[in-house]
């Protein structure tokens, strides 16, 4: 603002008389100040609302720990099964299985069977299965992460859940 006054000071016309510009200098930065000062009040109004409907999101997604642990025992009865893991968030459940060795050879049928006996439980959930090394250790993350403490949100857990279920359907 001073180098503006300072500028438009040595402004000076035909007489000597300094110009009659500086005024209107000082009346149009004063607009652009108050203008722009309004428009940061503006935009930090706006930001918890994002965050609140967030809030809202979370609320909406359920995750059912006991429900995954019966998948986890039901998948773990199968013939074939070495080790499984398992995540239900809101109406999909799923699961993951090691399978090795000759047990290899029967996949498609042990991962049919794991389905089926995890559908029994509750039908009106989707179940995804999968073997793969991959999505078994992804799962096995997110599940630690619903049974422990809660450091991610429920909203972030459920993308990666989403993107997990696509990877299985191929």
């Amino acid at each position: 603002m001073a180098f503006l006054l300072h500028c438009f000071s040595s402004l000076k016309d035909k007489k000597g008389d300094t110009v009659k510009i500086i005024p209107k200098v000082i009346v149009l930065s004063l607009i652009l100040l108050m203008t722009a000062g309004c428009g940061t009040l503006n935009s930090s109004l706006k930001k918890p609302q994002p965050e609140q409907q967030m809030s809202r999101d979370e609320k909406q997604i359920q995750v059912n720990p006991e429900l995954a642990e019966k998948a986890k025992k039901t998948a773990g009865t199968v013939k074939g099964v070495k080790g499984c893991t398992a995540v239900v968030v809101n109406k999909d459940i799923s699961t993951a299985i090691k399978v090795s060795g000759f047990d290899r050879l029967r996949l498609k049928p042990i991962k049919e069977e794991v389905h089926n006996k995890i559908k029994e439980l509750n039908k009106d959930y989707n179940v995804h299965v999968t073997s793969d090394k991959k999505l078994f250790m992804q799962l096995q993350q997110i599940e630690n992460q619903v049974n422990g403490p809660q450091e991610k949100p429920l909203t972030d857990i459920q993308k990666k859940v989403i993107k997990i279920n696509k990877d299985i359907q191929g």
